[in-house]
């Protein structure tokens, strides 16, 4: 698959310090030596990383009984490096340090550098000794084995070792150590794709169990193994029936969740991917799988008019908070064409590179701070996990052809339904001439989620209300007085009859909800006093295309920004015993 099986380089005089030795600090950038012209368009967010990797490098433990961990949180939570030295998960940031160890460019002091060299021993030294007998890491606690700690070390691990074997002339390790590390990537391998337990809760969580078709792909890249071959062509086998809904989305916490899916089992299909390509028989279920997962995200995440984002059907995560998610890259584009309509197309790659260049350019040298965390201002090892995964970017063309595919898109009227079976969840996507929007029903799977009106999208404007997860004040739905939460904030009971829905409200009352041509209209029966919210989505200078019409009067309350410009504005509407209002949507 691209790759001959590695060899060891026995280089004497490349062999590292003695452990007693102290380390040399690995320094600084020193940016009068760089200049920006020395970066290529798909390297304009490694200066930030650049700046900040002396410090990284040197917050690995030099002294004691924990020399090689990771001392600073700067991937991952702050508390998961201070708790104690068996989070296997942190020292995913080897990688950080093989890249920079590794990659011979002008821009990069750090290449072949004997102090990168002493800590990313270390590192690999200690995750080594992590590992317990079976092949698993832990993650939680001492000796806490799990399912994520072991199938993530697969797939970070592995492009560490890519990136040695490419590089092994300059950049040479100690061969007894190199040999450890490959054994105990090959044991985590191995447990992952036939312990039972593991593959149980994988069926849960799918994004961490599928990091070991990353891992493993890469591992057979460099050493082919009849034994992980047979294994993997299994398990993608079974988990394209064991993960996948019937809707197409991928199982977390037994339900749908975009970002987990969107970010981490994203990254697992296109490493994989990257090794196998279309024609194989794993390259082919991956695709497979892909399509239908690309179907469910064309009736969930809608597509704002000026393309800027998609706008997603938030109130059904089980897992992460996401309310929009801007593109959606990757070789996988290639091949299957609903994809396009959410991938950068080139000729905005292009501008894209132009404006982030000219913004480094007006502050080259001033970076951001790193944070601890996962998200962006973190020193994240996924930074450095796909540089040689060539993604596909479609053109102007092509992404336009998959744009006008998408369901809401292509046709003004219809009615589709999805099942699970796993879990009792009804997703119903209805499209009317004037709008388009998403009914959630079933029962509730984690409690953050919101069911009844996800969202309600309009041609003109785009996404016009928005269902905000584990909100309290910004999910839609009815909300007995003095209640912490809307009946909506639980399981919702029902099925479509009619262009209706129908479900009740507790034991005091029930709920209608039908679509008509011009409108959804609203009926609620409910003893006593309640409130009804209704989370708008509102735009700076755009007009108002949803209007709440309603024969009592309104509040409203305006609450942050939840994408581009865009914020959420409440309207809330007091009543007694019954009410009836419209949500008119202009054409």
């Amino acid at each position: 698959m691209g790759f001959a099986p590695i060899t060891i380089i026995l280089l004497l005089c490349a062999f590292p310090a003695r452990a007693a030795d102290k380390w040399t600090p690995v320094p600084p950038v020193d940016w009068s030596r760089i200049k920006l012209g020395d970066f290529r368009d798909d390297e304009l967010d490694l200066p930030h990383y650049l700046h900040h990797f002396h410090t990284v490098a040197n917050a690995v433990i030099e002294d004691g009984p924990n020399r090689g961990f990771m001392g600073e949180a700067v991937w991952r939570g702050r508390d998961k490096n201070q708790q104690g030295p068996w989070n296997a998960r942190v020292m995913e940031s080897h990688l950080s340090l093989a890249f920079f160890f590794c990659t011979n460019r002008p821009w990069n002091p750090y290449f072949a550098s004997p102090a990168v060299r002493q800590r990313l021993e270390a590192m690999l030294t200690f995750w080594c000794n992590m590992q317990n007998e079976d092949g698993r890491f832990s993650e939680y606690g001492p000796q806490q084995w799990n399912l994520p700690s072991t199938a993530f070390a697969t797939k970070f691990i592995g492009q560490t070792l890519t990136l040695l074997h490419e590089h092994q002339k300059d950049c040479p390790l100690d061969p007894a150590l190199l040999k450890r590390v490959i054994s105990s990537d090959r044991k985590a391998i191995i447990a992952t794709l036939t312990m039972p337990d593991l593959y149980e809760h994988g069926k849960k969580f799918t994004n961490q169990y599928c990091n070991v078709f990353a891992g493993a792909a890469a591992y057979l890249a460099l050493f082919p193994d009849p034994e992980i071959q047979r294994l993997l062509e299994q398990k993608v086998t079974e988990t394209s029936k064991d993960f996948l809904s019937p809707c197409g989305y991928f199982y977390e916490a037994d339900g749908p969740d975009f970002g987990y899916t969107l970010h981490t089992t994203h990254s697992d299909v296109e490493m994989c991917f990257h090794y196998f390509g279309a024609e194989t028989s794993i390259g082919k279920q991956l695709l497979d799988v892909q399509r239908k997962w690309y179907d469910w995200l064309s009736f969930n995440l809608l597509r704002q008019p000026d393309g800027s984002t998609f706008v997603i059907n938030r109130g059904i995560e089980t897992r992460q908070k996401h309310a929009d998610w801007s593109r959606q890259d990757g070789a996988i584009v290639e091949h299957v064409e609903l994809a396009c309509a959410f991938a950068t197309m080139r000729e905005e790659l292009k501008q894209n590179n132009h404006d982030q260049r000219q913004r480094l350019k007006e502050n080259w040298g001033k970076f951001g701070e790193v944070t601890a965390g996962t998200g962006q201002t973190s020193f994240s090892p996924y930074t450095f996990l796909h540089r040689t995964h060539t993604p596909f970017y479609p053109t102007a063309q092509q992404r336009d052809a998959a744009i006008a595919k998408l369901p809401y898109l292509a046709r003004d009227r219809f009615v589709r339904q999805m099942s699970d079976t796993r879990k009792n969840a009804l997703f119903t996507f209805i499209r009317r001439p004037r709008y388009y929007t998403i009914f959630n029903a079933g029962e509730q799977i984690t409690p953050q989620q919101r069911r009844g009106l996800g969202l309600i999208w309009s041609p003109r404007a785009g996404t016009v209300m928005q269902t905000q997860t584990d909100s309290a004040d910004d999910a839609w739905g009815t909300r007995a007085d003095g209640a912490e939460q809307v009946y909506e904030a639980g399981d919702v009971a029902t099925s479509l009859v009619d262009d209706t829905f129908v479900y009740s409200l507790g034991n005091v009352g029930r709920k209608t909800i039908i679509f008509n041509d011009d409108d959804i209209e609203v009926r609620i029966e409910h003893a006593g006093k309640f409130t009804e919210q209704i989370p708008l989505i509102i735009t700076p200078d755009a007009p108002r295309v949803l209007t709440v019409d309603s024969p009592v009067k309104s509040q409203q309350k305006q609450g942050g920004i939840v994408f581009g410009k865009s914020r959420i504005e409440t309207t809330t509407l007091s009543a007694t015993d019954s009410l009836t209002y419209h949500l008119r949507i202009a054409p």
